[in-house]
């Protein structure tokens, strides 16, 4: 249980950053959690619930190496035979043979296999010490964690477009500091409102929860993050979105003009 919380504690500490060179490539693929294959005695525990928070982000897939938590995951080589026996000396299939049987899998349902980098800066990575992500033939990712399998599923084709576009196509000014309050100014060339917005929405942090129609207004409370989201739309070229937190308040403001979109962020704490 004391490793437990010191991972999540470790997961909690990590930011929500994934590095330009790990993103600027349009081939990569992307996988999100698939929540309905956790079991609900774990998800009813804080434990669970804390490591859900934290590995509902995106997985970045790009044949050579997965890239998870800010670890970097690569390809185990090898024959079929040189695997299964690294598999046996980390105690895999004893440690797992629950899993294997609940899901009916064997390896010849592992199309590949990544082992996290021991060279790593994370210290997720290295406190985790070995740790495998498995490519399934169905094309579903599992990580195994905590004797349960954790499984990831790739987006579809236009989602992963829209991510690289969004990384690829962006260009930021320098951040700006006026007393407290920090601003960021960004653009996307050929992107819309919501395509920005949609890329944006799978990193946690932004709290882009709501799918969101072009006109419609709205407000939102989540009360996991104790906040409160307005939606304000001004004609169908620009939309606010105003967070309000207990340290302070959020701005989002996007302007679609000229084939591009231009994204105002304004943090202003309390």
């Amino acid at each position: 249980m004391k490793n437990i919380i010191l991972k999540i504690l470790l997961l909690i500490l990590l930011p929500y950053v994934v590095y330009a060179s790990d993103i600027s490539s349009s081939k990569n693929n992307y996988y999100v959690l698939m929540k309905d294959n956790l079991s609900k005695k774990f998800l009813q525990t804080k434990e669970g619930e804390l490591l859900v928070t934290e590995l509902d982000e995106l997985v970045i897939f790009n044949q050579e190496k997965i890239i998870l938590w800010g670890c970097n995951f690569k390809q185990l080589k090898g024959n079929k035979e040189n695997i299964n026996n690294e598999l046996k000396q980390n105690n895999f299939f004893k440690e797992y043979e629950h899993e294997l049987k609940k899901y009916h899998l064997t390896t010849n349902n592992f199309i590949k296999i990544y082992s996290n980098d021991s060279d790593s800066l994370s210290d997720t990575c290295n406190i985790n010490g070995y740790m495998n992500i498995i490519l399934l033939a169905s094309n579903k990712l599992i990580v195994p964690y905590e004797n349960q399998f954790i499984f990831f599923k790739r987006l579809s084709e236009q989602e992963e477009i829209n991510i690289n576009n969004y990384y690829n196509n962006e260009k930021c000014l320098k951040t700006k500091q006026i007393d407290i309050d920090t601003t960021d100014i960004c653009y996307y060339n050929n992107m819309t409102i919501l395509d920005v917005y949609n890329a944006m929405n799978y990193n946690p942090s932004h709290i882009f929860r709501k799918k969101i129609k072009v006109g419609e207004n709205s407000s939102v409370f989540y009360e996991d993050k104790n906040v409160e989201i307005n939606y304000k739309w001004s004609g169908k070229n620009k939309l606010e979105i105003t967070q309000y937190f207990q340290g302070g308040i959020t701005t989002y403001t996007f302007i679609y003009q000229n084939g591009k979109t231009k994204l105002i962020t304004v943090l202003s704490p309390d």
